[in-house]
């Protein structure tokens, strides 16, 4: 039999815990109670950078004001484990023995007496400097990157409202010449270019709307004012505002209303602007003698949806994520042919999900498109009026 086979039980048991001990990639430490090192193993020695135990033992001998970068931490290290007799994962930043500081993260535990004494502490140190710097680095560039976003949004927001000041007088005075409301313009043309000017001033007003609308959806600072809204009657209204447009493009705009009365707590406002700009974008990428048709559906007791079906150019599968996010358009010639901010369909998400809902969208190249927004008939914990962001 060999030596080992020999040894009695508490000497393999010794002989194991060692092995343990001295080959452990954590620090495995006991201390005093006042902040002294009673042991330590090599991993530790090696964390704080001493060549051996011993050197380290005879080194610290003041954890508090030698160890740590805060020496209060050990203070708070007490206080933990006399409220709790355990702690883990506290971190801290530590001198190690160049004078480098590095972070550590401990677990520890109580060991006392069978009188209850408190005889020591007794625990594990990982280094966590790489984790950290890496938390670090990840914080510092989230932070960049909300201040740039913030630059951003306040540059949009500033140029639209100065933009907006201007433009509404060049809008005014293109109505007073189109309208000859000072006398009649002797020259046609003149009256044409003035039409022009107003039309591309609406077009221009309603884009600078759009980056608004989304500006203040991303702030959290969008308000819904909540009242009862019949969906058929909103679908109705719609449906007749668009009229004009859709018979000068030659597409065919149909209302299905649901079965049952559809009435939901919401803005009417807002959800007038959901659908009128789903029902724009299906008319603009509707090629004539095509269809749109907007639906009401119940979808259970709880909720109703809004359904807007086109038979337009449709979006590829691959596209579908992309278009739900803002300044997103398709990338087809037929869809570039036509103007837009490409915030019409992320405006209308953020409106939808104020209210509670959800806005899913089904389309297929040269089939068209399908867009649901779904409501609930009553918003969770809605009031009668809120700001929700």
């Amino acid at each position: 039999m060999s030596d080992r086979t020999q040894e009695p039980p508490a000497a393999e048991t010794e002989r194991l815990y060692r092995g343990i001990f001295d080959h452990a990639v954590w620090g495995i430490f006991q201390t005093t109670e006042d902040g002294r090192y009673i042991t330590a193993n090599p991993a530790l020695a090696r964390i704080y950078g001493y060549q051996t135990p011993a050197a380290l033992l005879a080194a610290l001998t003041d954890i508090s004001q030698q160890l740590y970068v805060d020496p209060r931490r050990r203070d708070e290290f007490t206080s933990l484990m006399q409220q709790n007799g355990q702690l883990s994962g506290f971190e801290s930043q530590v001198y190690r023995r160049d004078g480098a500081i590095i972070w550590i993260s401990e677990s520890c535990r109580e060991v006392r007496a069978t009188d209850g004494a408190l005889l020591y502490y007794e625990g594990t140190v990982e280094e966590i400097t790489a984790r950290k710097q890496a938390e670090q680095e990840l914080l510092a560039a989230k932070e960049e990157a909300e201040a740039a976003s913030r630059a951003k949004t306040d540059f949009l927001a500033t140029i639209s409202h100065e933009l907006r000041t201007p433009l509404n007088a060049i809008i005014g005075f293109a109505e007073i010449i189109r309208g000859e409301l000072l006398g009649p313009v002797s020259i046609p043309g003149y009256r044409d270019y003035a039409n022009d000017i107003h039309e591309s001033g609406r077009h221009l007003l309603a884009v600078i709307s759009d980056i608004l609308d989304f500006i203040t959806a991303e702030s959290g600072n969008l308000r819904i004012d909540l009242d009862e809204v019949d969906l058929a009657d909103l679908a109705r209204r719609g449906v007749r505002l668009l009229r004009p447009q859709a018979d000068q493009r030659q597409v065919e705009l149909t209302f299905r209303p649901s079965d049952s009365e559809a009435i939901v707590l919401g803005d009417e406002r807002r959800l007038q602007q959901i659908l009128l700009n789903l029902l724009g974008n299906a008319l603009k990428f509707t090629p004539p003698r095509g269809s749109v048709e907007v639906a009401i559906e119940e979808e259970d007791d709880s909720a109703f949806a809004i359904a807007v079906r086109d038979t337009g150019i449709g979006i590829a599968e691959s596209d579908i994520e992309r278009v739900r996010q803002p300044f997103q358009q398709v990338d087809g010639t037929l869809a570039r042919s036509h103007e837009g901010t490409g915030l019409g369909l992320a405006i209308c998400d953020r409106l939808v999900r104020l209210h509670g809902g959800s806005l899913s969208l089904a389309s297929a190249v040269g089939t068209g498109t399908t867009v649901r927004v779904l409501l609930p008939r009553q918003p969770p914990q809605a009031d009668r009026s809120v700001s929700r962001g």
